[in-house]
């Protein structure tokens, strides 16, 4: 059993390092599956995306590193943002949402870089407040905390029914297992990534035919109950 455990985490089971390591796997995992449901417009997939954030950041947060909390938490609420932006939609069927589409904007893009930058610097704690992540040797940390950080603005851009959100979950997750391959990277947390590389590409694929906001709006006229009137000035 340790065998199987130092093979998947890298880490000697016991140990404060192979714990944290551990339950980030956990946590990555539970966001792969959150994705899969989210391509399917299913509530469920927002719970899942909670206990994500409670089985990694905010475990990590209350046993190993409290400074975590200030990412944990804003982690926990875009996660219930999401479900309440979907609740906003349509029912279809059980749990699932008739989700409309959103087209890309500039706007929208510079808001999500915007929340990643803020993400960043929350994830980084007490590095960031030390001073330690502006020292030489850290350009990994910069970037492995960067793509953490995407991943959760990317959930949030797809509760609000942007597909391109998708795309950048892809490249969030492609970054994050480039990343590990310079290192010596957990069996478990590479694998569970790059599922979260392909759960993002087939959201983006599954949410090809939605429904968008321009087309919802021209049909309203001819959905109306009566033609408008000529004599209307």
């Amino acid at each position: 059993m340790d065998e199987l455990f130092y093979n998947l985490f890298t880490q000697a089971p016991g140990t404060d390092s192979g714990t944290q390591v551990a339950l980030f796997s956990a946590s990555a995992l539970l966001s792969c599956i959150a994705m899969v449901l989210l391509a399917r417009r299913n509530d469920l997939g927002w719970w899942a995306q909670i206990l994500a954030v409670f089985a990694g950041p905010l475990v990590i947060a209350l046993q190993f590193e409290a400074s975590m909390l200030l990412y944990a938490v804003p982690a926990l609420l875009a996660a219930a943002f999401g479900l309440w932006r979907f609740s906003r939609f349509e029912n279809a069927g059980r749990f699932g949402r008739k989700v409309i589409q959103r087209g890309f904007s500039v706007k929208s893009l510079l808001i999500g870089a915007l929340l990643v930058v803020v993400f960043t610097a929350l994830r980084m704690g007490r590095m960031l407040t030390t001073g330690f992540i502006f020292t030489d040797g850290t350009a990994s940390l910069w970037i492995s905390f960067a793509a953490e950080s995407a991943l959760v603005v990317a959930l949030i851009g797809i509760a609000c029914g942007y597909r391109w959100a998708w795309l950048a979950s892809t490249v969030s997750a492609i970054v994050y297992v480039a990343l590990l391959f310079n290192t010596n990277p957990a069996l478990a947390l590479l694998g569970v990534t790059v599922f979260q590389a392909l759960a993002g590409f087939y959201g983006w694929f599954a949410w090809r035919n939605l429904p968008g906001e321009r087309s919802i709006n021209a049909d309203e006229p001819s959905n109306a109950k009566y033609p408008p009137s000529p004599y209307a000035a």
